[in-house]
């Protein structure tokens, strides 16, 4: 029986760059200076993290294309997520810290001419 799967949503880290081509990707780290490679089908799972979809969706994606076991992706896919967040290519959005921006403090302070 496959682990219960943390369906939290997943945010990709604020460094990370990629290029992406028909035989994978490539991930940039700019704030660690690291650089890593994606297969196809795991540049296909980074899309969808990117879009914002869950573990579950992810799974019910691959699992349409590729017509195996869900219960196969599921453990593939967290074990690939786990991956990115040893790596810090992403992290849980709880994980994410919550502080508003400078911009946002300044939209807070801005008068009206007419007053």
């Amino acid at each position: 029986m496959p682990e219960p799967v943390n369906d939290s949503p997943i945010h990709v880290a604020k460094g990370v760059r990629e290029t992406v081509n028909q035989d994978g990707a490539v991930l940039l780290d700019i704030e660690q200076g690291l650089c890593f490679s994606l297969n196809p089908v795991g540049t296909k799972i980074w899309e969808m993290i990117k879009a914002g979809r869950s573990v579950n969706e992810i799974a019910d994606s691959l699992e349409e294309e590729f017509h195996l076991p869900r219960s196969q992706f599921l453990q593939d896919i967290a074990d690939f997520l786990r991956q990115l967040q040893e790596m810090k290519l992403v992290r849980e959005k709880s994980e994410v810290p919550e502080k508003p921006g400078s911009f946002s403090r300044f939209l807070g302070r801005r008068r009206s001419a007419h007053s």
